[in-house]
């Protein structure tokens, strides 16, 4: 009777070690599916598609800004009727000596000038011109064009009075024309529309005389 009593005794014993290990096993599986609660997963799920999102935009808003910037700043040189002013090109042969005596003030400058003139080799405006620009401060440029024919100087209309701050383009010409882009501006920087400073220049009176825009623009 005794010995029944030890036996079952044992039996009862093991019967709760089975319990507790089966109770910590399914205590373990609560603690690891609440580490791996699916509410958190599709939290940082959703904070990861929230930034790729903004990523997203923001490139958009960057690339869209970008573009139209691109826009802004593409000049009008394809609209400017150069050929309204067409004349021919004398074909440089020969250059007459540099006549300095012809624009006084175009000897504070007499290097940048000889330079430019000995070292062409084609006509750069009004059809037998040589123009020799350069730099004279932030934003600033100047400049002179010699005659090829007779090495006379002549001051082109650029400097500070000739520019402008927002400048897309400036000092435009070309060797079969009279026409003379001095700057091509914007009032302000996102301002879409172009204004012009330009000039003609007058072979007979050796001069430029003021254009508007609208005499040389090709509406499209």
């Amino acid at each position: 009777m005794k010995n029944l009593l030890i036996i079952v005794a044992l039996v009862m014993s093991l019967i709760s070690c089975v319990d507790k290990k089966e109770q910590n096993v399914v205590d373990s599986a609560e603690k690891v599916l609440e580490i791996k609660d699916p509410s958190n997963d599709e939290m940082e799920v959703i904070h990861e598609t929230e930034l790729s999102e903004t990523e997203q935009d923001t490139y958009a808003t960057e690339t869209e800004i970008a573009t139209e910037a691109t826009e802004l700043d593409i000049t009008a040189n394809d609209s400017i009727n150069f050929e309204k002013y067409a004349v021919e090109v004398q074909e440089l042969k020969k250059k007459a000596p540099l006549d300095f005596g012809s624009y006084p003030e175009s000897r504070s400058f007499k290097t940048r000038i000889t330079e430019a003139y000995s070292d062409g080799t084609v006509i750069d405006f009004g059809g037998h011109y040589i123009i020799s620009a350069f730099g004279c401060g932030a934003g600033c440029i100047m400049g002179f064009m010699v005659d090829v024919r007779d090495g006379k100087i002549y001051d082109l209309p650029l400097g500070e009075q000739n520019s402008c701050f927002w400048s897309l383009d400036r000092a435009l010409g070309k060797p079969d024309s009279r026409l003379f882009i001095s700057a091509i501006c914007k009032e302000e920087e996102n301002n879409p529309e172009s204004l012009y400073i330009a000039y003609v220049w007058n072979e007979e009176k050796k001069l430029f005389e003021n254009v508007n825009k609208e005499e040389f623009i090709i509406i499209k």
